[in-house]
């Protein structure tokens, strides 16, 4: 397999689900825009999809949080946004019962990590009918992943998942290269790296779900290019420092994944996750 690094996909302004993060066999081109290299995974590739008109007069609150935030006012924070958030939503259980597709592809994410640790990567792709990637690249073999973990769905919700997935695939595969390690390590992952990708796919799906529901592209209009990206990565890096430190006063990196059930497993990381940032 190949030992070039996948990336999030084109950066900039393009949509949730790039092109090459749809199954394509074409690995994604190197985009060098001076604003791209300020946002790895910025919220910019939301697209076109925006909020049903209830979820935006629910979050009306919290969004005006967002506005004071961006408008540089001081008594906001994006903990008292966060707080607000959870708290229109019905609190922390009602959240997570709301993300269903990250659940969802959570516990496949866990399932085939599971699986290649127990089973090596080779017999992993076999047994998730992708043989065919044996061989190819890592870029080609982790889009093939997502499709199967993660497929193509019908909703908003679902779209948001695949977009997480495919960034924690991306930090993943960056760990094991600064490692100097390949895709086919992966079956040899360390609790402290499954406990990193475990924290990447759950704070990438919040942000994402947030950014989405809460319409910070509503804001834009107030705001340059470049600060709508300040903005986003300080939110982006704020939810996952909060899950992070959350995550710390667990024994999430002792997790056997072989035990339990996969679904209630990454239903309570989320309910964990969710919790931290409502305090």
């Amino acid at each position: 397999m190949g030992t070039s690094a996948s990336g999030t996909g084109p950066k900039g302004k393009t949509p949730l689900l790039p092109s090459w993060a749809n199954g394509s066999d074409n690995p994604p081109a190197e985009d060098n825009n001076e604003n791209n290299q300020q946002s790895e995974d910025s919220s910019n590739d939301t697209g076109d999809l925006k909020p049903k008109k209830e979820e935006t007069q629910k979050l009306s609150g919290a969004k005006s949080i967002l506005t004071r935030i961006s408008n540089g006012r001081k008594g906001s924070s994006f903990k008292t946004f966060a707080k607000s958030y959870i708290k229109s939503s019905g609190g922390s259980r009602a959240v997570t019962n709301s993300s269903i597709a990250g659940i969802n592809v959570g516990k496949n994410y866990l399932g085939f990590l599971s699986d290649v640790s127990g089973d090596g990567l080779n017999e992993t792709l076999q047994k998730y009918n992708l043989s065919d990637c044996i061989g190819k690249s890592s870029e080609e073999v982790i889009a093939k992943i997502a499709d199967r973990i993660a497929p193509i769905g019908s909703t908003n919700d679902e779209a948001i998942a695949r977009a997480a997935i495919m960034i924690a695939f991306d930090k993943l595969y960056e760990k094991m290269l600064d490692s100097g390690k390949d895709i086919e390590s992966f079956d040899s992952i360390d609790s402290e790296t499954l406990s990193d990708t475990v924290v990447e796919f759950v704070s990438a799906y919040i942000f994402k779900k947030w950014v989405y529901e809460a319409g910070i592209a509503l804001e834009r209009n107030n705001l340059t290019e470049r600060e709508a990206i300040k903005l986003e990565n300080e939110m982006r890096f704020f939810i996952r420092d909060e899950v992070k430190n959350g995550f710390k006063k667990t024994e999430i990196s002792k997790i056997d994944l072989a035990q339990g059930e996969g679904r209630k497993i990454i239903e309570d990381i989320f309910e964990l996750a969710y919790s931290t940032l409502e305090k």
